[in-house]
């Protein structure tokens, strides 16, 4: 089992959309994999169900049931998203008061809430992903308490970037408070366009300084949302395109990445069955 938060202080950078597809790529090999939305926008909820279907979802089975310390039964709150291997914890816009600045200096029960009815449920599926907030209040210092690791996507553009040096204050910290390490997994290029030289420079300005990025990137490619729009994770949309097959070299990393860290046994590469649906690219 391992918990792996998507943080990065900046909004837009894609952490809703890598934490659908990802969670995607990452089932498609055979993982249990939970995907939880923690952000009250709710927007991976809105992705994997629909608008519809996330606004009608009782607060009381998602996860401000958990912030709100609801007993609610595990049953109720992970649920199946129609694709094999990927549940859903979802988020809900009633857990936005929960998401108070500075939040390290709460009591510590208050800081562990998450962590302490999270593992829980997550002790029952191979990966756990959580999707944060573009802030570092609440929410997402809670998420940094429940997780083995931190992943950081961030886009190819200096404000993409601007929340990473948070990011690191903030896993610091929990060493700091807590006393025990968080490991950076990686950080994640998303929206990556090879024909810019911008991006281009970018990558080899941050590959100077950031041990931890990842070799491979998420494309910039209509696919993704147009994958979302159809509420599928990219695999389940396109599955031999090339947005695809990075998601894919994306998954592999990761799980490389997690294995080197001994957070789960080995990081295979098993051959994902086809789960086209007749859209794919020739």
């Amino acid at each position: 089992m391992a918990v792996v938060a998507m943080v990065n202080q900046k909004g837009g950078v894609g952490k809703s959309s890598t934490t659908m597809h990802l969670g995607g790529a990452l089932a498609r090999r055979g993982l249990r994999v939970l995907v939880v939305d923690n952000d009250a926008q709710a927007s991976l909820t809105k992705g994997l169900l629909g608008d519809d279907q996330a606004r009608a979802i009782d607060p009381s089975t998602t996860v401000y049931a958990l912030y709100a310390g609801v007993p609610t039964p595990g049953d109720l709150l992970v649920r199946p998203t129609g694709f094999d291997g990927l549940a859903l914890l979802a988020g809900s816009p009633a857990s936005i008061s929960f998401n108070v600045p500075d939040p390290h200096l709460l009591d510590p029960r208050d800081q562990a809430v998450l962590r302490d009815a999270l593992r829980p449920i997550a002790e029952g599926f191979d990966l756990t992903l959580i999707d944060c907030c573009p802030n570092l209040q609440r929410a997402t210092w809670s998420a940094l308490l429940a997780a083995d690791a931190a992943l950081i996507p961030t886009m190819p553009e200096l404000f993409g970037a601007q929340g990473l040096a948070e990011v690191r204050d903030w896993v610091a910290l929990v060493e700091q408070t807590w006393g025990r390490p968080l490991p950076v997994a990686g950080v994640l290029v998303t929206m990556f366009n090879g024909r810019r030289a911008m991006h281009r420079t970018f990558v080899e300005l941050l590959a100077g300084g950031c041990p931890e990025l990842l070799s491979s990137t998420v494309p910039e490619s209509s696919d993704f949302p147009e994958a979302i729009a159809a509420g599928r994770p990219i695999h389940y949309h396109k599955a031999r395109g090339a947005a695809a097959k990075a998601m894919d070299a994306v998954a592999d990393e990761v799980l490389a990445r997690l294995s080197a860290l001994g957070l789960i046994p080995t990081a295979t590469d098993d051959d994902p069955q086809d789960l086209g649906d007749g859209k794919e690219a020739a």
